[in-house]
């Protein structure tokens, strides 16, 4: 748990040096918190992130995606294909393992209600991607964001966590079910 607090103390420094997004996002039973770090010049997005189930275990994730409009009309489409290594710790399996899931996102703003937008994500990751105990990953995420602020947005979303292990041992659901989050832009 002191390496987890370590990692979130050092995002929230290198948040005020070079930061781009911060994403958080809860529910009764879990917290996601998220930095993502866009490198203008070559349209690529470095992200890292922590979920953490009160029950269930953690993930900790590191990404790359290219990101780029997917719409050529006035509706806005973003879209970013790449993908994650990913850390699972499933407390209730006692098992944990690494995983190399691929995927991306789409996030679309209409031009005629320009504050409101619908996103998802899906990331997956089969057995020949999966290393140790782990047998696959997937992760499915949607949600729909409000931009209350210009830099600041809060939303409504849904997630579905999953780490799939080899051992006999129950396949962990670290997280499922709706949630609540704001975004910050700097």
């Amino acid at each position: 748990m002191r390496f987890v607090a370590s990692l979130i103390g050092i995002s929230l420094v290198c948040v005020q040096v070079f930061a781009d997004e911060l994403d958080l996002s809860l529910n009764n039973d879990a917290l996601r918190l998220q930095y993502v770090y866009k490198v203008e010049s070559s349209g690529l997005n470095l992200d890292a992130g922590w979920l953490h189930h009160s029950d269930n275990g953690d993930i900790l994730h590191a990404g790359v995606h290219l990101v780029d409009l997917a719409s050529g009309g006035r509706d806005k489409l973003e879209a970013g294909l790449g993908g994650r290594a990913v850390y699972t710790n499933g407390d209730l399996s006692g098992q944990s393992g690494f995983a190399l899931p691929i995927g991306g996102f789409l996030r679309f703003t209409p031009m005629a209600i320009n504050r409101l937008s619908v996103a998802g994500s899906l990331y997956y990751a089969p057995s020949i991607l999966a290393i140790g105990d782990m047998d696959k990953y997937q992760e499915v995420t949607l949600r729909v964001s409000y931009n209350v602020l210009r830099e600041a947005d809060l939303y409504l979303g849904v997630r579905y966590a999953r780490g799939d292990y080899k051992k006999d041992v129950p396949d962990t659901r670290f997280d499922k079910g709706m949630h609540v989050g704001m975004s910050l832009r700097f």
